[in-house]
Formats: C-alpha cells, sequence, structure tokens
C-alpha cells in the first residue's frame, strides 16, 4: 500500500474478511460520530451493514438521535477497529440516503433478534425511550416470537431508515506489536485514489 494505484477500500474489504474468518466481535461493527444540533459530538457504535464501491452501508431508526443529526448535519467519521488483524481505519466522505425499497431488502437479511428489536420499537417504544425494567423489554420480545415465530414472518419497520458513507478520506493504522505502527491516508480526487505514507 504505496503507491496512488492502491485501491483503500479493497484493503479494509480484505481486512474485514480476515477478521471475520478470525470471529473478530468487531468485525461486523463500526463507530459513527455525527454532530448533534447544539453542535456537541456523538458517537456510538452500529452494525457495519456491507461495503460497496466507496460506499459503507448503515441502517438506524428516523427515531434515533443520529438520524436527526445527520438530516441537520451530513458529517461523519467511521471508525473501523478490528484487534484481531491489528487495522484501524478513520472515514469521512458525503453522505447519501438509501432509497427505501434497497432498505427493505437489505433488512430481510438482518438477524432474526435484530427485526425483534426493531418491531419492539414499532409496536411497544421508541428507541431510546425510558424504560421501565429490562424485564419489560424482554417479556415484550418472548411476545413478538411468539407473533412472528421465524425471521420470515417479521414486516418490516416503517421508522427504518439507511445510509451509505461514501468515503473520500481513509485513514489507515497497521498496528505492529513494536509499536512502530504504518499510518496511510487516502484522499479521492479526479475519480482515482491518492496516497500519503505519514507519521504515525
Amino acid at each position: 500500500m504505496n503507491n496512488d494505484c492502491t485501491d483503500p477500500i479493497l484493503e479494509i474489504v480484505t481486512s474485514r474478511q480476515r477478521a471475520l474468518v478470525l470471529n473478530d466481535i468487531c468485525a461486523v461493527v463500526c463507530s459513527l460520530a455525527t454532530v448533534a444540533v447544539d453542535g456537541s459530538p456523538r458517537v456510538r457504535v452500529m452494525n457495519l451493514n456491507g461495503i460497496s464501491g466507496r460506499s459503507f452501508e448503515l441502517h438506524c431508526s428516523e427515531q434515533s438521535g443520529k438520524w436527526k443529526e445527520l438530516v441537520q448535519s451530513p458529517a461523519y467519521e467511521l471508525l473501523l477497529w478490528w484487534p484481531s488483524v491489528a487495522r484501524q481505519y478513520r472515514i469521512r466522505g458525503e453522505l447519501e440516503i438509501m432509497p427505501q425499497s434497497l432498505v427493505q431488502q437489505s433488512w430481510l437479511r438482518a438477524p432474526y433478534s435484530f427485526k425483534l428489536l426493531d418491531r419492539f420499537y414499532e409496536e411497544y417504544q421508541p428507541l431510546g425511550s425510558q424504560l421501565q425494567n429490562q424485564q419489560v423489554l424482554l417479556s415484550a420480545i418472548n411476545s413478538l416470537k411468539t407473533k412472528y415465530p421465524s425471521e420470515q414472518d417479521v414486516p418490516p419497520p416503517k421508522h427504518l431508515r439507511g445510509i451509505y458513507c461514501k468515503a473520500n478520506w481513509i485513514e489507515a493504522l497497521y498496528i505492529d506489536n513494536l509499536r512502530i505502527h504504518e499510518r496511510h491516508c487516502y484522499s479521492y480526487t479526479d475519480h482515482h485514489w491518492r496516497h500519503e505514507l505519514l507519521v504515525p
């Protein structure tokens, strides 16, 4: 990864595949940083639904703070950190809203437990609302399992939205056991990636 022809997205996909093979729990998630309406920073861990082209696909509820923050300000940064392969990636770029038809198609591939939680938001309490106790949530989930006994039975929620984080800047950190890391920076201009090696 030391010339202008290198595609950092391919490197990310390859590293993620290695991390998945090693059962790295972080390989299926990312951290998303946004700017709140009051200008303060926000960061949270989210499922990373997929990577295609320069786009990183995320889903969220329109009830969530992150959706409202991104609608207000499309500024974001993604952080991918995979300990099993000692790779960290920071990603910035443009934000695109997914067509709702594609959101629903992608949601069909979501794990059963995620679908049930989305139905909880729809049928019981909205995301982020005050919960009386954990048993209320667990009891409702069990009721939803009875109502929707298989993942094919679970209808997509109305509140689900999707976003594409389309990268135009990527910083990659290769973390060496001897603590002498490699730090690479990529910027997307004129339809190709430009590379710089940085002091770690």
